[in-house]
């Protein structure tokens, strides 16, 4: 067998072959540092060992070593891979609810921190769900029909990550239709928090190219306009992720809903919905004024062609 062939199977099943806790890797000897194992310990992909003994190196999922001399014979067969059965949507509600609401009465005193260092309004992450797991802030995420597939986190430094044995979801609250006016997705639950606090209806994918299954599942009875809005993440390079996402989720969305889903960029060179907002200089406690700048953002989208 080759070596590529075995580094092919370690990292196409990186989520069954991760070393966990009792399943240390047979180089590194730690379980925490994103190692990938055989079950048998004939071989690994480590990314912390310096290389000495190693057959080659795979990237980002470091140096290839194969310790049974057997595994490289002709006619040696890769082991099955131990799945767990994946969890349905209902599944994980039942597992992630009861923590969202724990978190949510638990960081009570920590969102409006939160809000002041996002610049939205606190009554825009409680509608969320926003709340606080003792290490960072937590948001759920939804699939199309509500249900809390998973939790992202947001820390003290800014990082992001998932919880746990999340899933990706979008990131709405309970009544999130009620504005008037066009259904704005964006990207990320700050940008959400940022939507709600101008009075707008909106709804927000996990990234830019991602949630269009749920997205179609969450506007199949919305005859509203729908407006896919993307950063202005221009890159050095010409590559510009926030437009080319808004334009593949709009056309996935109109092509599953059978009607014109349209895709903006955001005005006045903002890079995304926040910092719009923070641009303003508006006091998000005065809801007046969030509703009139969010109407009139409303407007400019309408001139965007």
């Amino acid at each position: 067998m080759k070596p590529k062939e075995i580094a092919d199977h370690l990292i196409q099943n990186r989520k069954a072959t991760r070393t966990r806790r009792g399943q240390v890797c047979p180089v590194c000897g730690h379980f925490d540092n994103h190692c990938l194992r055989m079950d048998d310990d004939s071989a690994a992909l480590c990314p912390k060992a310096d290389g000495t003994g190693s057959v080659k190196k795979y990237g980002e999922y470091g140096y290839l070593y194969i310790l049974s001399p057997g595994l490289q014979s002709n006619d040696a067969c890769l082991p099955p891979v131990k799945r767990k059965p994946e969890r349905t949507d209902q599944e994980m509600d039942d597992l992630w609810r009861p923590r969202v609401k724990l978190w949510c009465d638990r960081g009570r005193s920590e969102i409006g921190r939160l809000a002041m260092a996002l610049g939205v309004s606190t009554d825009s992450l409680r509608h969320l769900g926003a709340g606080w797991d003792g290490k960072a802030w937590t948001f759920p995420e939804r699939n199309g029909g509500g249900l809390i597939v998973g939790v992202s986190r947001r820390f003290e430094d800014g990082s992001k990550r998932c919880a746990v044995g999340s899933r990706r979801g979008l990131t709405y609250g309970d009544g999130w239709r009620a504005a008037a006016g066009p259904v704005l997705i964006v990207e990320g639950a700050s940008d959400v928090a940022a939507g709600i606090t101008l009075g707008l209806s909106v709804a927000g994918r996990p990234s830019n190219v991602g949630g269009l299954t749920m997205l179609v599942g969450l506007l199949g009875n919305q005859q509203s306009k729908i407006l896919v809005i993307g950063e202005r993440d221009r890159k050095p390079d010409g590559r510009w992720p926030g437009m080319a996402g808004s334009h593949s989720i709009a056309a996935g969305l109109g092509k599953a809903l059978r009607r014109t889903v349209s895709s903006r960029l955001m005005p006045d060179g903002a890079k995304d919905l926040r910092a719009w907002l923070n641009g303003r200089g508006i006091d998000v406690s005065d809801c007046e004024a969030c509703r009139e700048a969010g109407m009139y953002l409303v407007t400019e989208f309408k001139k965007e062609r």
